[in-house]
């Protein structure tokens, strides 16, 4: 969806905390109140939108948080 949208000019943002943001009596209402089948967990939402301006630059990452791990043959 992310890529898709990015195709299409369109910005996006994923934020991870569905499943903290439903686990509750009114989550669990409004998801089937939306018509999610029961059995169905909300992992992430998928903000979309127009970016105003320049898109902003990517922040560098924090040393240490990245592990490449090549495997030999």
């Amino acid at each position: 969806m992310v890529l898709a949208a990015t195709e299409l000019g369109i910005s996006s943002c994923i934020i991870a905390r569905g499943e903290e943001t439903f686990d509750s009596d009114y989550g669990h209402k409004l998801m089937y109140d939306w018509g999610v089948p029961l059995g169905y967990v909300a992992r992430c939402f998928v903000l979309l939108g127009y970016c105003k301006g320049d898109y902003p630059a990517e922040k560098p990452r924090k040393p240490g948080r990245v592990n490449i791990i090549e495997l030999e043959d």
